[in-house]
């Protein structure tokens, strides 16, 4: 009679096994509920209704970092399947062959599936191993390729590991929309008024051309047409102008204006200062910058917005590489240079939240004027700054000198801002300078105006374009391009890949000082603590048979 209870409990404790095998019941206790897929998540698995094939090639004998990826990989992916029983998942162990490790390394680099290399020190010895962060997406027709490891240039591996495991659900879940996208929106790239080089801005729109159908525009082309200009330019969502240098006709703002009014948005990045920076960085050592319009005052104004005439000197900012010494004692070193200002992204706005740091260069601060239509700064310099008056000379030697912060207490100011709303035309009292159909005088429509020309420009290496946002020179990596891909998604009207992207993670971290401080009672405490334990359950184990046989 003794043994049923005991009976009963094992037989109980069997069948929770199997009803947990057979039905898997979790729970995501974390504050951010990290382990559970996001709602935006969830509506995009929702609406897929072909198969999925996930092949993840994170397999196999894997270092620590990466098999923590892979553990947290797991679960996305247990809960992916969960919520839509078309998606299937299987890992491949990419060296799990008669192949030679070799021959697979050149195969996947075929597949443009480039492997993250690990050297570890083992008894006087390097281990080299080979690890592919990679998953590819397929429905059986195409199929796209989804990076799971998210480095940036300067990162430690913890960087590298905490980013990768933050974008795990945005990688998967953007991946599988690239996919399954049924229809694409139309983009347009202003070329004429000698906008940036399409060097300059391929990388740039490269990483769109899964999400839209991208096409050059010249407002210039149809000259004796203006009307039929406009009329081409409203077959697309969104016009994107990169630092224009040549001034825009009555014709070209109205062709503008009566595309806003018809719902169309832009975006943006204008430079209001000239510089030669060949004088500035090759020659000389020093430039002249002065005042440049392309005669769009009234059109922004209109909206709200003024660039101000005047060149930002901000304190918290990015480095320049210059050399020091001569012959061989040369030395490069970098030092701050106060016109290339870091500002501070919104937190509150997806298009800026959680976006990083992004670089200005030889920027001008924006007015924003009261005119009833909603007004969000995405980006602001540090209040550590001052406005200098053009025309200015700027030298190369000003990054030497040292700066007094109590000389540059300013306020922050707007480097990039949204205007959304319902828009009122500039030529609402006015005639126009050529016949429409018929003029509409407001309509609804966005904006994003960053005051920088070069924004959206990258470097050139060879003539070849490298990552928008490297720095080959300082070897630091900004992140423009994560915020004019996330300000383009918004425009266009894709939000749930910009807050997909920025979904708050946090990911606990002990704090290494402390741990540090306390490394001797900590070691101590791990010695003797499971000692005392084991001789407090021994003494009660003990005192326990004394009063059962007493």
């Amino acid at each position: 009679m003794k043994q049923r209870p005991a009976i009963i409990q094992l037989a109980a404790l069997f069948l929770v096994l199997i009803f947990g095998c057979w039905v898997p019941v979790s729970f995501d206790l974390t504050t951010d509920q990290r382990y559970s897929l996001s709602s935006l998540a969830l509506e995009e698995l929702e609406a897929v209704e072909q198969d999925i094939k996930i092949d993840v090639f994170l397999a196999g004998k894997l270092p620590a970092e990466f098999q923590r990826l892979r553990a947290e990989l797991e679960t996305v992916l247990d809960n992916m399947h969960r919520q839509n029983n078309k998606i299937y998942i299987e890992f491949i162990d990419p060296f799990d062959s008669e192949q030679s490790r070799n021959e697979v390394l050149e195969d996947m680099r075929g597949f443009g599936l480039l492997p993250e290399t690990v050297v570890a020190g083992n008894n006087q010895s390097v281990d080299q191993t080979f690890v592919f962060p990679w998953a590819i997406v397929s429905n059986g027709n195409q199929s796209v390729r989804v990076s799971l490891w998210q480095k940036n240039i300067g990162d430690t591996p913890r960087d590298k590991l905490f980013r990768s495991l933050s974008q795990l659900e945005f990688q998967l879940i953007d991946g599988i929309k690239r996919l399954t996208l049924k229809e694409k929106k139309n983009l347009a790239v202003l070329t004429s008024h000698k906008t940036s080089d399409a060097v300059l801005i391929a990388d740039l729109l490269q990483s769109l051309k899964p999400y839209y159908n991208l096409a050059s525009f010249d407002l210039k082309a149809l000259s004796d047409n203006p009307a039929k200009t406009l009329e081409n330019l409203n077959r697309f969502d969104l016009l994107f102008v990169s630092n224009p240098k040549t001034t825009f006709s009555n014709r070209e703002k109205f062709i503008l204006d009566q595309y806003q009014m018809q719902g169309g948005h832009t975006l943006w990045t204008i430079d209001a200062l000239a510089l030669d920076r060949d004088s500035l960085f090759n020659r000389t050592g020093r430039a002249i910058t002065f005042p440049k319009s392309i005669a769009m005052d009234d059109y922004f104004f209109k909206q709200g917005l003024r660039l101000t005439n005047g060149l930002l000197f901000d304190l918290y900012c990015a480095p320049i590489v210059m050399a020091k010494g001569e012959n061989e004692q040369t030395q490069y070193l970098p030092f701050p240079w106060p016109y290339y200002p870091i500002p501070t992204t919104e937190e509150s706005h997806p298009i800026s939240k959680g976006v990083g740091n992004v670089l200005f260069q030889f920027t001008t601060p924006i007015d924003t004027l009261a005119n009833g239509l909603k007004k969000k700064l995405l980006a602001t310099s540090s209040p550590l700054n001052k406005i200098l008056g053009v025309p200015v000379i700027i030298e190369l030697s000003e990054a030497t000198k040292k700066k007094n912060p109590d000389d540059y207490k300013g306020t922050k100011q707007p480097l990039a801002v949204l205007v959304e709303g319902q828009f009122e035309s500039l030529f609402k009292n006015r005639i126009p300078p050529f016949d429409v159909a018929q003029q509409i005088k407001e309509g609804m429509s966005k904006t994003v105006f960053i005051s920088d020309g070069n924004f959206a420009e990258s470097q050139l290496d060879q003539g070849q374009p490298l990552q928008l946002g490297y720095d080959k020179w300082t070897n630091n990596f900004y992140q423009n391009k994560r915020f004019l891909q996330n300000a383009i998604h918004y425009l266009m009207g894709n939000t749930s890949l910009v807050q997909l992207r920025s979904r708050p993670i946090e990911i606990p971290l002990l704090d290494g000082q402390k741990v540090e401080s306390k490394r001797s009672f900590i070691q101590l405490l791990a010695v003797v603590l499971p000692l005392l334990l084991l001789l407090g359950l021994a003494l009660l184990q003990k005192g326990i048979r004394k009063l059962k046989n007493s």
